[in-house]
C-alpha cells in the first residue's frame, strides 16, 4: 500500500481526525469518541433536501426514496455520539413535513404517517460496537462468521429475514459479505405489505436480477 502524502498528516488523538465518515477523538478525561463528520453530515443532508425538494416526486415516493437513505445513514454511525442537536434531523424533519403537509390530498395526519415513514428511527448505542474475535481477518475466508457480524448491521426486518435465512441469500443461496449490500425483497410486490413470509433477504445484484425478469414478462 502506497500512503499519499497530500491526504495522511500525522496528528494527535486528542486533536481528533476525520476518517471513513466519521470524527474520531479522544477526549482530555481519557474518553474515546465518535460522531458523523461534518462532511458527512453535509453530504447526507444534500441527498435527503435533493429528494424532498423534487417537484417530480410526490410525497409517498420521496418517502420512499427517503427511506433506506436516512436508514442507512443512520445504521451506519449508530455506535457514535448522535445525542447531540449538531446532527439532529430536527430541521430535516420539520422541513420535509412542511413540504409533504403542502400536497392538497394529504392532511396533517397523512403527512406525519409519511415522515415516520421517511424518516426512520434506528437506535443507537455509543461505543457499543462488537470487536472482531481474536484474529479474524476479512481475508481468512471464513465466509460465515463475516456474513453473520455484517447482518448485524442491519436491524429491523432485515436482521430478522436474515436469521430466518441463516445468513444466505434466498436467491442465490451464497452467504452475504461486505462486499455487496442486503436487500429486502418483497415477494408479492406490495412493498405495504411487511409481513414475515412476505420478505426475503437477497444480494442487490439478485434483488436487481428479479425485476428485471418481471419488467422483461411483463
Amino acid at each position: 500500500m502506497r500512503v499519499s502524502e497530500k491526504k495522511t498528516k500525522i496528528t494527535a488523538a486528542t486533536d481528533g481526525f476525520d476518517f471513513l465518515g466519521w470524527h474520531f477523538k479522544v477526549k482530555g478525561n481519557g474518553k474515546f469518541r465518535s460522531t458523523p463528520s461534518v462532511d458527512n453530515f453535509k453530504k447526507f443532508r444534500k441527498k435527503v433536501k435533493n429528494i424532498v425538494n423534487n417537484s417530480n416526486y410526490g410525497s409517498k415516493v420521496k418517502a420512499e426514496k427517503l427511506a433506506p437513505i436516512v436508514r442507512g445513514w443512520r445504521n451506519y454511525h449508530k455506535f457514535c455520539k448522535m445525542s447531540g442537536s449538531r446532527f439532529s434531523l430536527w430541521h430535516i424533519n420539520r422541513r420535509t413535513f412542511k413540504v409533504f403537509n403542502k400536497e392538497t390530498k394529504n392532511t396533517k395526519e397523512s403527512a406525519i404517517k409519511l415522515i415516520e415513514k421517511a424518516l426512520p428511527k434506528v437506535p443507537y448505542s455509543e461505543n457499543r460496537h462488537v470487536m472482531v474475535t481474536g484474529n479474524k481477518s476479512p481475508f481468512d475466508g471464513d465466509i460465515t462468521y463475516w456474513s453473520q457480524r455484517n447482518s448485524k448491521l442491519y436491524d429491523g426486518h432485515t436482521s430478522k429475514v436474515l436469521k430466518r435465512q441463516n445468513h444466505s441469500c434466498a436467491k442465490c443461496g451464497l452467504k452475504f459479505t461486505s462486499e455487496e449490500r442486503v436487500h429486502l425483497h418483497h415477494i408479492d410486490g406490495n412493498h405495504n405489505n411487511w409481513k414475515t413470509k412476505n420478505l426475503e433477504a437477497i444480494h442487490e445484484s439478485c434483488h436487481n436480477y428479479t425485476h428485471m425478469s418481471k419488467s422483461c414478462k411483463a
